[in-house]
């Protein structure tokens, strides 16, 4: 029965996140036919030909979805244990960082390398995300304002790297070398790369994480109510720690990800703000990984979607605002139903 309600849910869940998306691209259509005086059909062709219109077009958009699942996988570890990691984003560039160092300098063999990249951005992503855990854990340090200040730290230590010794010293803009074509993982079709699959694997692990294990178990009690789960004997510091880890580790997988299969060096704006868009796929999927997926692919439509429209004058911009507008729309109701009831 329990299996049956949870399946229930995840298909209302789904249906209503394809609602949500009709609706807010239907407004937003609506919007641009206005602004740029365009036929409301033409403004439709050139959004789907950008998506899923095209062959082209879906591979830019699964490629797109791709980082953004894997940190929005981190991103519900954290949120299911009730500790907002709002630093996806500077933990990804960690993962850019360890992923170019490697590959750059140590002079690894090439299988060697890309594994080595993996677990190192792995755990030098989990551990900037568990200072936040831990200072939160052994002090009550609010970790949102603890993850923002990271994202700036490490922002500004790409940009050094970038600019100084890690300079390529060619091309208009600061950038490291290319990483040996030995490490870049294959494409399954251009530009979509085998990333795809670690996300897809990545999203059924954590779902084991989160529902099959005492881990998972206590990390979502802990996430219900903190102090019933002391009381219960559950190690309240071991998990704000552990889930920040885990968290911060699946963003640093993303960074290494754009690295390796993307864009093959590291430079300003490789994050592409997916840390942030990361925080909205998860509180639309609800903070479940199996709808982790499916809100990651809608996030990553409106992005391409509407950076297509930009062709017929709307401002680059618009993806971003129509992203805000579907979480509003997610989570407005939510609010006001915990509003009525408090």
């Amino acid at each position: 029965m329990m299996k049956g309600e949870s399946l229930k849910g995840q298909i209302k869940s789904a249906l209503y996140l394809i609602g949500v998306l009709i609706s807010t691209l239907s407004v937003t259509f609506l919007v641009s036919a206005f602004l740029v005086e365009v036929d409301f059909s033409e403004i439709s062709r050139f959004f789907f030909n950008s998506t899923v219109g095209t062959v082209d077009g879906f591979l830019q958009v699964l490629a797109r979805t791709t980082p953004i699942l894997i940190s929005t996988l981190g991103l519900v570890v954290a949120f299911r244990s009730s500790v907002w990691n709002i630093g996806g984003e500077g933990q990804i560039v960690v993962g850019v960082i360890v992923t170019t160092g490697v590959c750059l300098f140590l002079g690894l063999p090439p299988t060697l390398a890309i594994l080595l990249a993996f677990l190192a951005s792995f755990l030098a992503g989990g551990a900037y995300g568990a200072l936040a855990g831990f200072l939160k854990a052994r002090w009550d340090v609010n970790e949102i304002v603890v993850t923002m200040m990271q994202t700036f730290i490490v922002f500004a230590l790409l940009q050094y790297l970038i600019d100084g010794p890690w300079n390529w010293g060619v091309g208009l803009y600061p950038r490291t070398a290319m990483i040996p074509s030995g490490t870049r993982l294959p494409f399954i079709k251009f530009p979509l790369n085998i990333t795809v699959i670690i996300a897809l694997t990545l999203a059924f692990v954590t779902h084991l994480l989160l529902n099959r294990t005492v881990l998972g178990y206590e990390m979502r009690a802990m996430g219900s109510n903190r102090t019933t789960a002391f009381c219960q004997g559950i190690n309240i510091t071991r998990l704000t720690v552990l889930s920040m880890l885990i968290s911060g580790g699946f963003c640093g997988l993303a960074g290494s990800g754009l690295v390796l299969g993307s864009f093959f060096r590291a430079q300003a704006g490789i994050s592409g703000n997916y840390g942030f868009y990361a925080i909205a796929a998860a509180l639309i999927a609800d903070n479940k990984a199996t709808l982790a997926p499916f809100s990651s692919l809608l996030i990553a439509l409106i992005y391409e979607g509407t950076l297509g429209l930009t062709a017929l004058g709307l401002p680059s911009r618009l993806g971003e605002a129509t992203v805000g507008i579907v979480l509003i729309v997610v989570l407005l109701p939510k609010a006001l139903k915990r509003l009525r009831s408090a």
